[in-house]
């Protein structure tokens, strides 16, 4: 009876998960794209362009040059990769439609969240409602499903398997937990550059407070340094190889290019980004008195029972002598450690203020990091880790077993109903895809083109600027052509201002690099398009 209960519980809670993030796509029988016209569709060409240059002997673009930006090489490291998560859509690609793929890679990898938090927290002996409801927080809160709409961060899966081999390691230094926590920020830095940045300076924290804390810890790694320095030097040097050529190539094109503090405005978070959640969700009423309004990438606030477990935490590390500390303090000291330090480190008192940030970017790779709300990665992993051993640690006194469950039941349930109501934007495939569809005829057989970063949907919606430079971009895909237009993390140097450009601008862009024709085409004028002479 309570192998099927929990059998259950563990189909249950990926489900319900999956369909409260994903519920436009389920209820409208996958009619409706949850993502964005702007980031959330550059993603989809930059996987799809993987595809075409893995399956497509004839495509114009490669694996590293996607068709963007013409005639510039190496445009892939303008932006992320999506390397480490691209397998997935490979493979959905196999039987399903493009447009289709995307939306099933988005749910898979969410699914994958949850069971890569699952079983780090039964590694680490929590109980299985505790590891459900940890890893229903870590695939389905609304702080990550309110992210979707930035798909290269949904792949999250290494963080928390990572956190659980540094434990390893502090606890038992070995090769074993070794090997696995650097293959886990090398598997998650794939996946995710902005992600595997922030695991780097969270378990950067975590791992020294945790050996300090511990009693012998210190002395343990030493002496297990000491004895296996070949051994080591071998694993570092053939790990901070995969890294080398995984950043090498993005630090050698964007050379000297960085963030500058004045960028990262409205992207930090205040005090009142920990306590807004996205639009119609929970609490949002009730928190309104209590806070201003925030930037959309600040909404970072997914119910007030985390925290509540997260501040239990603490206070509970008070109430024990050093000769009686439980089994987990250490570990829920330095968790909660990591996550407070993550937090005073990036936190401003308003959108345009001063913060530690100022001095904590000098960090490596820290000047690329432009979106510093992404914080909630740290603060959210750690604190649900510190938040979730005290649980384990509180409940697991409670004698009798069916009261036992009924705590833990109970303060799961709240975190997952503080889950419920937010729905993420959605718009028609058809407002998209069939459009691309219908440009890109009027594109093909040419040699380079440009598509006026411009559409208007069936609904009479317009969209230009950044969704319109990623329409002329998809246009070329489908048609297997290069064109002009292009949008990511950056633009090349010397390319014009960004916007609509002129015929002149295109022959001033392409001197030097190209001869011959432009194909112009214009989305709104279907069978119209011009030749555009470049010398």
């Amino acid at each position: 009876m309570r192998t099927a209960a929990l059998m259950f519980l563990y189909v249950a809670a990926p489900v319900l998960g999956t369909y409260l993030t994903f519920r436009p796509t389920f209820d409208s029988h996958f009619a409706l794209v949850q993502t964005e016209r702007g980031d959330g569709l550059l993603n989809h060409y930059l996987l799809e362009n993987s595809w075409l240059a893995l399956s497509d002997p004839n495509y114009c673009g490669s694996l590293l040059s996607p068709p963007l930006y013409f005639p510039t090489k190496l445009t892939i490291y303008y932006s992320e990769n999506l390397f480490g998560v691209a397998p997935l859509y490979w493979v959905l690609r196999l039987v399903l439609p493009h447009d289709l793929a995307y939306a099933w890679w988005q749910i898979l990898l969410n699914l994958l969240n949850f069971v890569a938090f699952a079983l780090a927290a039964r590694w680490l002996k929590m109980p299985h409602l505790i590891a459900l409801g940890g890893a229903f927080m870590w695939g389905f809160a609304l702080v990550h499903a309110d992210q979707i709409k930035h798909q290269q961060l949904i792949g999250r899966f290494w963080m928390p398997l990572a956190v659980y081999y540094a434990i390893g390691l502090v606890t038992e230094p070995a090769a074993k937990p070794l090997n696995r926590l650097l293959g886990c920020i090398f598997f998650q830095s794939l996946a995710c550059i902005y992600t595997g940045w922030f695991l780097v300076a969270g378990l950067a924290v975590f791992v020294p407070l945790l050996a300090a804390l511990r009693p012998g810890a210190a002395g343990a790694l030493k002496l297990f340094a000491r004895e296996n320095r070949r051994e080591l030097i071998r694993t570092f040097g053939l790990w901070g190889a995969a890294l080398a050529a995984l950043f090498g190539p993005y630090m050698a094109v964007n050379f000297g290019i960085g963030r500058g503090y004045e960028e990262t405005y409205k992207l930090m978070p205040t005090p009142s980004a920990w306590i807004t959640g996205p639009p119609d969700s929970m609490w949002v009423i009730t928190t309104e008195p209590y806070r201003v309004t925030v930037h959309l990438e600040c909404w970072l606030f997914s119910g007030f029972t985390i925290y509540a477990l997260m501040i239990a935490s603490v206070v509970g590390l008070f109430f024990y002598s050093r000769d009686a500390r439980p089994v987990g303090w250490a570990v829920i000291a330095a968790a909660m450690g990591t996550a407070a330090l993550w937090v005073l480190l990036t936190l401003t008192p308003a959108e345009r203020g001063d913060s530690l940030w100022r001095w904590a970017r000098y960090l490596p790779g820290g000047m690329a990091i432009r979106c510093v709300s992404r914080v909630y990665l740290v603060v959210y992993l750690f604190g649900s880790i510190a938040g979730l051993t005290w649980l384990t640690r509180v409940t697991e006194r409670v004698r009798n077993e069916w009261l036992r469950y009924a705590v833990q039941g109970l303060v799961v349930g709240a975190m997952v109903c503080e889950q419920t109501q937010y729905q993420q934007p959605s718009f028609a495939r058809t407002n998209f895809y069939p459009l691309v569809d219908a440009a890109a005829r009027d594109l093909r057989g040419a040699t380079v083109a440009y598509v006026v970063p411009r559409y208007v949907d069936a609904t009479g919606v317009v969209a230009d600027g950044v969704p319109g430079e990623v329409f002329g971009m998809w246009v070329g895909l489908r048609a297997n052509v290069s064109v002009v237009n292009g949008y990511s993390g950056r633009a090349p140097d010397g390319f014009p201002p960004f916007g609509p450009l002129s015929d002149e601008d295109v022959r001033g862009w392409l001197k030097g690099k190209f001869r011959g024709t432009v194909r112009i085409v214009d989305s709104e004028t279907p069978g119209r398009f011009r030749e555009l002479a470049v010398e």
